[in-house]
């Protein structure tokens, strides 16, 4: 962790230190995370994929990679920090899950994976998977009269 903090020589004074700031080198020696997404019976995997789901719906995002431990990442595009993150011990498959989905829940997803042994190393981002929220469909029939 990093911090920052300045000293003014005419006011012999000296700022408060900043918040952290966590540095995080990719190293390409680590294979990156595979992804896939299971939206209720819809499941996507590969590269660059897009999930239709309607808001209100729950999502599971499944991240893996064979052969480390560590962590796995959960990465949203446009957003600097994790999204979430599951630490484990070898080979299995990071489950993230999304909650009655808002609008604000679409956008591209990819995992990323810090070994155990260098927590300051991290994979690249692999695959991507865009997830696209759709309001929910107003109910057939007659319309609600406005009060």
């Amino acid at each position: 962790m990093y911090r920052c903090q300045y000293q003014v020589l005419v006011l012999f004074g000296t700022s408060e230190t900043s918040d952290p700031v966590q540095l995080v080198l990719t190293d390409h020696i680590y294979p990156s995370p595979c992804i896939s997404l299971s939206p209720n019976d819809l499941v996507g995997t590969g590269t660059k994929f897009t999930v239709h789901v309607e808001m209100g719906a729950n999502v599971t995002i499944q991240c893996w990679n064979t052969g480390y431990r560590g962590t796995i990442l959960l990465h949203k595009h446009g957003h600097s920090a994790p999204v979430q993150h599951q630490d484990y011990s070898g080979v299995g498959t990071a489950a993230f899950s999304l909650f009655a989905l808002t609008l604000s829940d679409a956008g591209t997803y990819g995992c990323s994976y810090r070994p155990k042994s260098r927590p300051f190393v991290s994979s690249a981002l692999g695959d991507s998977v865009m997830l696209e929220v759709t309001p929910t469909a107003a109910p057939s029939g007659r319309p609600q009269p406005f009060l």
